[in-house]
């Protein structure tokens, strides 16, 4: 008889892929999440906000949340990364379905385009095939204060940029200037940061949609900097089998301040699209 897994636990994977796991579902969802400033286990602190965040996939999934591996060289892409993931997949979690936020949501794009056997269904949330040009500019603002260390005025930027409406870009970054240590952490080697970014720089599937077969949801804001609602239906029409969900009114920041919205979204498309996709066999 086997020993059923305890909900939630931490772990890595391969040697260098730390992951929290959340639920006991029979289909595994692998969640890609967005940039982070080390690509070093989570934190106590860091396990619960991903537990409170995607606490409800966990529902009708055996939830993973991998972030990118540590120490990667100068130079990966985003197609780079999505090898590094498809490995992990191969080798500790077999196919399953595929959520990935901003920057993961970028990587999981070639997931599904190189490695099409993995993914059974795709749900990528504020992201698109490429960065808008206001969103290339606040990278490489962040990639100077980056190299310069000034981790209390980043950490600030950061989290005023995922937020709509400036009086809450003006809280968040106050926020992040008192309590951001304690939140994101501070970096001793801010490579991965950098190489992440200069990925993100890189990024562009718009040529290769047409190949994606995973059936794919897409979710943004009409008001994201980084990836646009032109950006977005742009997406969507270059894929064969989308459905894009456009939330008015807010930005970069629809995991959190739409979150039941796109939650709801999210599990509908997952268990409309169930059936016999490659996901749901474990």
């Amino acid at each position: 008889m086997t020993t059923k897994k305890p909900a939630t636990g931490t772990g890595t994977f391969l040697g260098g892929f730390s992951y929290v796991r959340l639920g006991n579902g029979p289909k595994n969802l692998m969640i890609l999440p967005g940039i982070t400033l080390q690509n070093e286990p989570p934190s106590q602190l860091g396990a619960w906000t991903y537990r409170l965040g995607f606490g409800r996939f966990a529902r009708d999934h055996t939830v993973y949340v991998v972030n990118r591996r540590r120490g990667m060289p100068p130079g990966y892409t985003t197609r780079d990364m999505a090898a590094d993931y498809a490995r992990v997949m191969e080798q500790e979690l077999g196919s399953s379905h595929v959520m990935g936020f901003s920057t993961g949501g970028s990587i999981a794009q070639y997931v599904a385009l190189d490695r099409p056997e993995l993914v059974g269904n795709l749900v990528l949330v504020v992201t698109a095939s490429r960065m808008s040009e206001v969103g290339r500019e606040t990278c490489g603002r962040w990639s100077t204060l980056a190299r310069e260390q000034r981790w209390r005025e980043l950490r600030a930027d950061m989290a005023s940029a995922t937020v709509t409406g400036e009086t809450n870009k003006r809280l968040a970054g106050m926020f992040m200037k008192v309590f951001g240590g304690l939140v994101l952490g501070t970096p001793s080697d801010p490579s991965d940061f950098l190489t992440t970014l200069r990925a993100d720089l890189g990024h562009d599937t718009t040529g290769r949609l047409p190949e994606l077969s995973a059936p794919t949801l897409i979710v943004g804001g009409s008001e994201d900097p980084f990836f646009p609602e032109p950006l977005l239906r742009e997406t969507a029409g270059k894929i064969p089998d989308a459905e894009l969900r456009v939330y008015e009114g807010v930005g970069h920041g629809v995991p959190k301040e739409r979150k039941r919205r796109y939650e709801d979204d999210a599990v509908a498309f997952l268990k409309a699209r169930s059936g016999n996709r490659k996901g749901d066999d474990r």
